[in-house]
């Protein structure tokens, strides 16, 4: 900040007074990238390449499936003193987010703007598996699940053009069912996050196909996961054991299917396999919780739920990953 004695003496002298930008207002961020994660377009501008190819890393596979206005993001990295500090604290107020993990490292969004703006150090930008978990794709998916999707905890496979959600708790088994389907001939669509567009009169979701997470016990399972790397995120309590989906060309994979089944996983009746009729009050809960945007978007999600729930919605309890399969796949073909 200049004084009043400086800005004087320049007005005498009739030399430019050049102000300050104690906030850093005015920061350069010459570098700039347009990606489409989940379709959607997202503009991003920022000093720091390092940003740039880790957003890369995160959303390379998709390509633009959605002709709407980018979501924009603003990244400023500073020299700091913090390093990787702790997993970020999420508040919401009306059409603001804060994602705070210190007095260096934050996020605000403004989903009223499809606007987000980031402040991070370049020792925070070091770590990338952090830097993309909880900066850049919390940014971007914040600002998609309160303007353009209703987001549902849902992993999502397709068999002759069918889709199915398959619902759960965590740690009720909807990625290795999912990825089971995968391998069975099913159309592979998301692990355990799915999204349905709004505005639509169809029931059409999106996900990543591009990446399954598995928890470490799925090597019970899958023999091709063991001796893979268990990812641990900080604070958040659920290791995992990630793949690339492309790596297997005899899984096919698509980001988009219309859902005809929604599909609740029960494995606490090991005397029992059977699918029945799930309560539809209770699948309206299970999918209205998450949901966090601004109360006229809130309205359209709720209508987009509501949509979702004319289809069949169904319990699946089983015992057999293998029978699981094979009933779903009953239930597609024949209708029951």
């Amino acid at each position: 900040m200049l004084s009043i004695e400086q800005i004087e003496a320049a007005c005498r002298r009739s030399e430019p007074v050049v102000l300050g930008d104690p906030v850093s207002r005015l920061s350069e961020l010459p570098l700039h990238g347009t990606y489409y994660p989940l379709g959607f377009p997202v503009e991003i501008a920022t000093n720091s390449e390092d940003v740039l190819n880790e957003a890369g890393k995160s959303w390379t596979g998709f390509e633009k499936l959605f002709d709407l206005q980018p979501i924009e993001l603003r990244v400023v990295v500073t020299n700091g003193h913090s390093e990787c500090p702790p997993a970020p604290l999420c508040r919401v107020q009306r059409n603001l987010i804060s994602n705070i993990a210190d007095r260096e490292n934050f996020a605000l969004c403004d989903m009223a703007q499809g606007f987000s703006f980031l402040s991070l150090t370049k020792a925070t930008v070091a770590h990338t598996s952090y830097l993309r978990y909880f900066f850049l794709d919390a940014a971007v998916l914040c600002q998609l699940v309160t303007r353009y999707v209703t987001p549902i905890h849902a992993a999502c496979v397709e068999l002759d053009g069918r889709g199915v959600l398959i619902c759960g708790d965590s740690g009720a088994g909807k990625s290795t069912l999912a990825y089971a389907c995968g391998q069975a001939g099913w159309t592979y669509v998301s692990d355990d996050a799915s999204f349905l567009i709004n505005g639509r009169q169809d029931r059409l979701v999106v996900g990543n196909s591009n990446q399954v997470r598995f928890r470490p016990s799925a090597t019970e399972f899958f023999p091709e996961l063991e001796g893979r790397e268990v990812t641990q995120r900080p604070e958040i309590g659920k290791p995992s054991i990630e793949l690339h989906t492309s790596r297997f060309q005899h899984i096919a994979r698509s980001h988009l299917a219309h859902i005809e089944y929604v599909v609740f996983l029960n494995r606490r009746e090991p005397e029992c396999q059977e699918l029945v009729p799930f309560s539809r009050d209770v699948a309206r809960y299970f999918m209205q919780q998450p949901l966090f945007s601004m109360p006229e978007m809130l309205e359209v999600q709720s209508a987009v739920i509501e949509r979702l729930l004319a289809a069949d919605v169904l319990e699946l309890r089983y015992q057999s990953l293998d029978w699981g399969i094979e009933r779903l796949e009953r239930l597609v073909r024949e209708g029951r």
